[in-house]
C-alpha cells in the first residue's frame, strides 16, 4: 500500500456523524418475529410431522418475542467522531449522561455500500470493551453516510497498513 501507517489523514476526513436508528432493520427484525410466529403455528398444526412439537414451537415462540422486542426498543443515538489524525470517539446518548470514549476500528467490521457494521473496541488500557454498531443508510443523510464510509475505509485501509508492517 502506498500510505503511511503513522501519517496522518487528509484534513477532509474529519467528520462528526449522529447515527440515528435504522428503520430498515426495524422492519427487518417485525418481519423476523412475523417468520418465527409462523414457523411455531405451523410447527404446532403439523405436531405429527415433528419431534418434540411443543418444544420446537416454544422456540420458535421465543424468538418471534424477541425479535419484536428488539424492533419495537427505543432507538439509540450514537455519535461519531473522527478527527483529522484518524481517531475515532463513540458517543452514546440515550436516557443517561453523555458518554463517550476513544474506540478503534477492530479487524472483522464489514464496510460495504449500502452497511457499515463496525466492531468498535475501547483503547483504554484497563478495560477491554467491544461493542458493534449498524449504519444502515436510512440512519443519516446520504451525504454524511458517504462521507461516513470513506473516512472509516481510510482508517481501516491506514490500520490493515500498519499491521502488515508489523508482521514483515
Amino acid at each position: 500500500m502506498r500510505d503511511v501507517p503513522d501519517a496522518p489523514l487528509p484534513p477532509s476526513i474529519a467528520l462528526v456523524a449522529i447515527v440515528h436508528g435504522s428503520w430498515h432493520l426495524r422492519a427487518l427484525l417485525l418481519l423476523a418475529a412475523l417468520v418465527h410466529a409462523g414457523a411455531a403455528l405451523f410447527i404446532l398444526m403439523g405436531g405429527r410431522n415433528f419431534a418434540w412439537p411443543w418444544l420446537l414451537a416454544g422456540a420458535c415462540g421465543v424468538a418471534s418475542t424477541l425479535c419484536a422486542a428488539a424492533a419495537w426498543a427505543p432507538f439509540k443515538v450514537r455519535r461519531i467522531d473522527i478527527s483529522k489524525a484518524g481517531a475515532l470517539a463513540l458517543t452514546v446518548q440515550h436516557k443517561q449522561p453523555e458518554s463517550s470514549g476513544a474506540v478503534r476500528l477492530l479487524p472483522g467490521s464489514l464496510l460495504w455500500e449500502q452497511l457499515l457494521v463496525l466492531r468498535l473496541g475501547s483503547t483504554d488500557e484497563g478495560v477491554a470493551r467491544e461493542q458493534t454498531v449498524l449504519v444502515f443508510p436510512d440512519s443519516l443523510s446520504r451525504e454524511s453516510f458517504r462521507a461516513l464510509s470513506v473516512a472509516l475505509r481510510a482508517i481501516a485501509g491506514r490500520n490493515s497498513a500498519g499491521d502488515a508492517k508489523k508482521i514483515l
